[in-house]
């Protein structure tokens, strides 16, 4: 496991570099709804998929999801660019994700904050690290005090009575953040900058590579797979407001 650990790091490395020439002109290639699609999201899924090519496991991508969706197996989960929309307004929130998943249960996640040097990567049982430091989630206890962090993603449901309830059940929190990459979400509730993180109709590999990293710093989290194999529910915090915040916005 940390042979493969090893190989995601280097692969999100040597991806961020390739990155660099396309920060700040994506060449956005197309506008489908509220999803993009710009030349470095092919140019990251290839190079990703050369480099795990060589462990010879399954993987599921952004860009490459067809008759693919989560199974038993051993499966490589990738998001090439977590973030594409900020990325392409020059907003600093992008993200390379890369998780290995084991009987759908996340084994490895490596995160490579494309605007940052910061490298964010845990393997099962071996904690969770920001670039070469361990970190842990908060320890807030209560919703009110808590801050949350969500999105709306381009597959979500935006209608009306949807909504309402939304918002009826997260104006408990004390603060509410949505910053356009669940990647970098995720990772932010592992080092305890988030309490929470929810979100409904995401895509895996939004979250597959995040919640690794929750787990390995002590959190919790839910995932609920839908019947396509490919979107999700995910809610992911630290231990005294998992119950809580799962009460409240999971409704089964």
């Amino acid at each position: 496991m940390n042979k493969f650990l090893e190989i995601a790091k280097a692969t999100c490395i040597e991806a961020k570099l390739l990155s660099k020439q396309y920060l700040f002109n994506p060449f956005v290639l197309s506008l489908e709804g509220k999803d993009i699609k710009t030349e470095l999201d092919y140019k990251l899924n290839k190079l990703i998929l050369d480099k795990l090519s060589c462990t010879n496991i399954k993987i599921i991508s952004e860009e490459e999801r067809e008759n693919l969706k989560l199974t038993n197996d051993f499966i490589w989960i990738i998001d090439p660019l977590d973030g594409t929309y900020n990325l392409s307004i020059k907003y600093p929130c992008s993200s390379i994700s890369i998780a290995l998943f084991d009987n759908k249960i996340p084994t490895i996640g490596v995160v490579q904050d494309l605007f940052y040097d910061t490298l964010y990567s845990s393997i099962i049982d071996g904690g969770a690290k920001k670039n070469d430091e361990y970190i842990k989630v908060s320890e807030t206890k209560s919703i009110e005090n808590a801050v949350l962090a969500t999105g709306f993603p381009s597959g979500g449901n935006y209608e009306t009575v949807y909504l309402n309830n939304f918002v009826n059940n997260v104006q408990l929190f004390k603060k509410i953040r949505a910053i356009g990459s669940a990647s970098i979400m995720l990772c932010y509730v592992a080092e305890g900058v988030f309490d929470v993180y929810y979100e409904k109709n995401i895509y895996i590999w939004d979250v597959a590579a995040g919640l690794s990293m929750v787990k390995e710093a002590g959190g919790e989290y839910y995932l609920k797979i839908y019947e396509d194999g490919l979107k999700c529910e995910v809610l992911a915090s630290n231990k005294n407001l998992f119950e809580e915040a799962k009460k409240l916005l999971i409704h089964d």
